[in-house]
């Protein structure tokens, strides 16, 4: 198994009891607030699919936190997204005074995650192993969207980051032999290990995305880069949970995230009735995690939600939040017989727009369990990873395409995209027709530096020693237009020089550079600073 290679600390600990409560308080903007540093990867993917100028650049005003911690308030998270914190309160009699602070916009509570509703497993069950195809029992899950075509054709999600954010990941089971974690994060105990009570929900998501055990069970994304973060208790009373999840979004956009797969949804279900969002919340707009997963669309983030599992007769609408959001991919169930699982949450939203987006297998979907068994599971939890996985390997194929380009993409190739509704949604996706077959096998990722670059040396790092290669490399801008041939020597077997003349005129930009050799495409990106 690959180890961890970068964790970030970020957080203030805290443990709540009985009588305290988590609110959150919207702050003031204030103009001495600091940039906040990102990583090579995070700037370039707000480059190329986001907006720079979004929310979440600048830190929360050190001023306004020290402010309330003198006034005694213990802050959980704070979140540059929203300009807001996280805060414990006592007593609901501290509410007038800490909304009475001058820079204090409005407080409102941390929602939660409903424990209760957690998806059901078929029988309780671990299942014996089959071998009969490659894909094993996880065979009819995959066919359904077309995933061993796509992998036949080269794509497997090498270069993609992927962030899941669930109850925690124990990371034993054979099907995570391979996986590859940049970093993980635990955002109850405040440790850098995600594994974490209540494992069990996040290992049966992780390995229906990223699982990787041939003969028995392989996930769409198996050869994509991971982070995993912990930000669920299933076994704690606790309203702490949106702010959770709030801070994992934030921290994986820090490290260049591409896609966050969440099975988590947020919406009531209060010990005070009165704490709930009322259903107008449900417009994609209004509550927390909608407008951070909304920023985070705005950051060039796709997140890939679970439509939830609240559907009840009589009900108006059953898509919970985030996958309210027009911005999010929200992911519906069906069975192995392509039928509506009796559980799939429903739209429309508040504001009368078709939700779920798509649908894939929920019901009964094959998984790794504990740390050597298997078991099938119903709920959409486990039909989101599956989308997410897909969503991987599009976006390794279209590197540019921004977070609502992928929603219409689903959208427009469901196989329900000619009477949308709110049950199925635009349907079962089937994308085959975006995947062209990759030349020379899969393009290996390469390190390139400086990066930022500019005119003359550029070196590239090879994924793996290479002799003889070709004396020029390609350079194209991020649509993938050649604009030049560029001279080459190698250093050594894994280094090359690569010159950038300045009479090519380039503008600052991202752009990619490719030295192919008989058997691989070796490829880089960098951004090029005049």
């Amino acid at each position: 198994m690959f180890v961890t290679r970068l964790s970030l600390l970020l957080f203030v600990a805290s443990t709540l009891v009985a009588t305290e409560k988590p609110y959150w308080v919207f702050l003031d903007s204030e103009a001495s607030s600091p940039a906040v540093k990102l990583t090579s990867r995070a700037e370039q993917r707000l480059q190329l699919r986001g907006s720079e100028m979004s929310s979440g650049n600048f830190s929360v005003s050190e001023y306004h936190l020290d402010q309330l911690r003198t006034a005694g308030y213990q802050i959980r998270h704070a979140s540059r997204f929203l300009n807001a914190v996280s805060v414990i309160v006592d007593s609901p009699d501290q509410l007038p005074e800490l909304e009475a602070m001058p820079f204090v916009r409005f407080v409102t509570p941390v929602a939660q995650h409903p424990r209760d509703r957690f998806e059901s497993t078929s029988l309780g069950n671990q299942l014996g192993r089959s071998s009969t195809l490659a894909y094993g029992a996880s065979a009819g899950q995959n066919e359904m969207l077309n995933i061993p075509e796509i992998h036949t054709l080269g794509y497997d999600g090498s270069g993609i980051l992927v962030g899941v954010t669930d109850t925690g990941f124990l990371t034993d089971h054979p099907v995570f032999d391979s996986i590859d974690i940049l970093a993980q994060y635990d955002f109850l105990d405040h440790e850098v290990d995600a594994s974490g009570p209540g494992q069990e929900h996040g290992i049966n998501v992780l390995s229906a995305l990223a699982g990787y055990y041939p003969g028995e069970l392989i996930g769409p994304a198996y050869k994509a880069t991971y982070l995993l973060a912990r930000t669920e208790d299933e076994y704690s009373e606790s309203r702490a949970e949106e702010d959770n999840w709030v801070a994992a979004l934030e921290w994986a956009d820090s490290l260049g995230v591409d896609i966050i797969s969440s099975s988590l949804n947020y919406f009531d279900q209060f010990d005070d009735p009165n704490e709930n969002y009322p259903p107008s919340a449900l417009n994609g707009q209004t509550t927390i995690s909608a407008q951070a997963a909304n920023i985070a669309a705005e950051r060039g983030i796709l997140v890939v939600n679970s439509a939830g599992n609240e559907h009840r007769a009589n009900q108006v609408s059953t898509i919970w939040p985030p996958s309210d959001s027009p911005h999010v991919l929200s992911v519906g169930s069906v069975n192995s017989q392509e039928e509506i699982s009796y559980f799939s949450g429903r739209g429309p939203t508040y504001d009368g727009r078709i939700k779920p987006d798509v649908v894939a297998q929920g019901s009964l979907v094959y998984m790794a369990s504990g740390t050597n068994g298997y078991i099938r599971g119903n709920g959409t939890s486990f039909s989101a990873p599956q989308i997410a996985g897909l969503a991987a390997l599009l976006l390794q194929a279209h590197p540019t395409f921004s977070p609502d380009s992928v929603i219409s993409v689903f959208q427009n190739h469901g196989d329900n995209v000619s009477a949308p509704n709110n049950s199925y949604g635009w349907g079962i996706p089937d994308l085959i027709s975006l995947f062209p077959a990759l030349k020379k096998g899969n393009p290996k990722n390469c390190l390139i530096y400086p990066n930022p670059g500019g005119y003359g040396e550029l070196r590239m790092v090879l994924s793996n020693p290479t002799s003889n290669l070709p004396e020029v490399a390609t350079l194209y801008d991020i649509l993938g237009r050649k604009i030049a041939d560029l001279s080459i020597t190698q250093e050594s077997g894994s280094i090359i020089k690569i010159i950038i003349p300045s009479g090519l005129n380039l503008a600052n930009q991202l752009l990619i550079i490719t030295v192919e050799t008989n058997t691989n495409v070796f490829s880089g990106k960098f951004i090029h600073l005049r």
